[in-house]
């Protein structure tokens, strides 16, 4: 949009995606501090701490969004800064769901034992691993440009994209499958009722909260793949604003029955 004077003002797509930044904010500061509440340092486990890390990431990942979506046009430093933000506070947002989500496994499936003491918790943490590289692959392989009109241009070239959706899709899929089990599975032969225990409740909706996650990281991500990473940077930044949004909501509402 052209003002007078020459200075450019935002259009329409920019409206949209502030405002659903902003709404996003909201909603984040709102989970953020129903959660943390009435807590202290006494009270923080580890689950708990995974789960304001992760509320913290995204909401700093939201509001940074907000500022570079208005400012990222016709300057390459806030362009950058913005393919910057998607690296550091989105990418770290996803390493501590699965982290959460690994960790929900272990409740699930070895109840009262000590996480270093089981095979399965070491494996799944030495399945994060891959996400360093991953993220190496992130930094180095990016596109920030600005087009000819002025616009900014953000996106990961294939060569980081495709490894990140593959991995994605492998991880969240695995999880996900690491639910089910237990819901298909445990409790058939007990004499309790096993839909109406807690153990149950929460094997479920983290299985909500994983198959979640599996959509959303999948359409971010091929969203990515299909447009080589050439995005218009209000557009990535956006798709992944909603994306931790969505993250955190489900989290929250897993976090209610514990």
């Amino acid at each position: 949009m052209q003002l007078e004077h020459g200075i450019v003002g935002p259009d329409i797509f920019e409206i949209i995606s502030e405002g659903i930044s902003l709404s996003c904010i909201t909603v984040l500061a709102v989970v953020m501090g129903s959660r943390t509440y009435g807590e202290q340092l006494q009270t923080i486990n580890y689950g708990r701490m995974l789960v304001i890390l992760l509320y913290f990431l995204s909401w700093s990942f939201t509001v940074s969004s907000v500022i570079l979506v208005s400012t990222n046009n016709n300057n390459i430093t806030s362009c950058t800064l913005g393919m910057l933000t998607c690296d550091v506070f989105y990418a770290g947002s996803k390493i501590v769901i699965y982290a959460w989500l690994v960790e929900r496994v272990h409740l699930v499936t070895a109840v009262k034992t000590a996480r270093l003491k089981t095979l399965q918790y070491k494996a799944h943490i030495v399945l994060l691993c891959p996400y360093v590289i991953i993220f190496s692959l992130m930094l180095s392989y990016k596109n920030i440009y600005l087009e000819e009109d002025g616009k900014c241009t953000i996106g990961l070239k294939p060569i980081a994209s495709i490894p990140l959706m593959v991995y994605d899709f492998l991880l969240n899929f695995y999880l996900t499958w690491l639910f089910v089990r237990p819901l298909l599975t445990i409790g058939r032969d007990s004499r309790v009722d096993w839909r109406r225990s807690r153990l149950y409740k929460l094997a479920r909706r983290t299985f909500v909260a994983s198959l979640v996650s599996l959509l959303v990281s999948l359409a971010n991500a091929l969203a990515v793949v299909i447009t080589q990473g050439h995005e218009r940077g209000l557009v990535c930044l956006t798709m992944c604003t909603v994306d931790v949004t969505v993250n955190v909501v489900t989290v929250h509402w897993i976090k209610d029955i514990n």
